[in-house]
């Protein structure tokens, strides 16, 4: 049953349903049928009672006889005793006197046919009355078979149509499911550039457009990541091409930088750089991953990291003059990815600053956000590149490169924070909002 198709399934779900409720209606009815026409039988007639033995043929094709029996014996008309045996009057007799219902079915087995009658009691000026009626059970049984063959039959054809009807229904709901199935297939073989069109509002259709939003991000997610290649080749290849180059003048007896110790001072800084570069791209790797599982958190005094974090850079532009204002701040985390954060941000506002850095840390008087903002009065980003700097290698200011930012941002992330940057007090700052789980005090 695992290895059928969605469409044998289900065409075979609604194929049994439909021949449970054929069954149903075939064990059911037949005692449904019989019910009607015995309480049609126990049904005392509405007009006036005869005087005489009658044929009564009815439009249901029954052929009933009737007549009326008082409690001394004498029948009404008086021919009917002449019609029936003693012992089968002295029987009907019998079952009307002991009869407690108002009607009720008998069924006489003493002659070779069996006799079905109804006895119906009453009351005429204070004396019991008894009213038989007749029904002949092979012209009943005859009527139920007919009538039984009937019904099988159009249930039958209306078996035959629900199944062939059921199949085009189910071929009408899976075939857009084919439909995603080969779509999907194509998008794991990268061929995903054709969109999905499959105008339905249902479930389907919902699943139909996720998977559209999925191809998008994926055609988006590439472009992305031939661009960061082609820009990882452009930074690596640039410093190993100095290196090398300065190597082999050195080697050939020619120093680039005038002296030995110039030219291993460039070959120096650019190790330096590349370096850092590779760092860069490696914790960029593993930010991806940490997104996808579950830290452990722990306490983290934040003023107190910021306050060592920065000082020790600060150490590279000592004649930076640097400002802190920093609110006591507890809160859950990983220290390591929190002091990979403020070291990018402050280096950032460290290479640009002229004369003075600002830093400021605070909570919201619910506890719930910490406020981070650096300030430095360096020269300001222009407009069109304020949002671009966040993009990996993206080109900042001085026409440099970088992967800070970017980290920065994917950090905040993880603790459901942003960041924004603005020009402002004749500076740039950087307005850091962590929305961090603080502990309880």
């Amino acid at each position: 049953m695992r290895n059928l198709s969605l469409t044998v399934k289900i065409w075979l779900a609604i194929s049994l349903v439909s021949l449970l409720l054929y069954l149903f209606v075939l064990i059911v009815t037949p005692f449904l049928i019989r019910n009607f026409f015995t309480n049609n039988m126990l049904e005392q007639p509405s007009g006036p009672l005869k005087n005489k033995v009658e044929e009564l043929v009815n439009d249901r094709g029954f052929h009933i006889r009737s007549f009326i029996l008082l409690d001394d014996g004498t029948t009404l008309p008086s021919k009917a005793r002449q019609a029936f045996q003693p012992s089968f009057l002295n029987e009907i007799k019998r079952n009307a006197e002991s009869q407690q219902q108002s009607n009720k079915l008998y069924e006489s087995k003493n002659g070779q046919t069996p006799i079905r009658y109804v006895i119906v009691k009453d009351l005429a000026y204070g004396r019991p009355l008894y009213q038989i009626m007749f029904l002949r059970k092979p012209e009943e049984d005859r009527f139920v078979r007919e009538f039984l063959f009937n019904i099988m039959l159009f249930v039958g054809l209306a078996l035959v149509v629900s199944w062939f009807v059921s199949l085009l229904i189910v071929r009408y709901l899976t075939r857009p499911l084919t439909i995603m199935e080969q779509h999907v297939k194509r998008i794991a073989n990268r061929n995903w550039h054709e969109p999905l069109d499959i105008k339905r509002n249902d479930e389907i259709g919902k699943l139909a457009n996720s998977i559209d939003s999925m191809r998008q991000q994926l055609i988006q997610q590439d472009e992305t990541q031939q661009s960061m290649l082609q820009n990882i080749s452009h930074e690596l290849k640039t410093p190993v091409m100095v290196i090398r180059s300065y190597a082999q003048a050195i080697q050939d007896g020619v120093y680039p930088k005038g002296d030995l110790n110039g030219s291993i001072e460039v070959i120096d800084e650019e190790g330096e750089r590349l370096e850092k570069l590779i760092k860069q791209l490696l914790y960029l790797t593993r930010l991806d991953y940490l997104a996808t599982k579950n830290q452990q958190q722990d306490e983290v005094q934040l003023d107190k990291l910021i306050e060592k974090t920065v000082q020790c850079l600060h150490l590279q532009r000592p004649a930076i003059t640097l400002q802190l204002n920093l609110q006591p701040v507890t809160v859950m985390g990983d220290e390591e990815t929190l002091r990979v954060m403020i070291e990018n941000l402050f280096d950032n506002h460290l290479r640009y600053a002229r004369s003075q850095i600002k830093i400021n840390l605070a909570v919201n008087s619910e506890k719930t956000e910490a406020a981070l903002s650096f300030w430095n009065d360096g020269a300001q980003i222009a407009p069109q590149i304020l949002n671009e700097v966040f993009k990996p290698f993206q080109k900042g200011r001085e026409g440099k490169y970088g992967l800070g930012l970017t980290i920065v941002q994917r950090i905040l992330k993880m603790y459901h924070g942003d960041i924004v940057l603005k020009n402002e007090r004749d500076g740039v700052s950087s307005i850091v909002k962590m929305h961090l789980k603080l502990p309880e005090l």
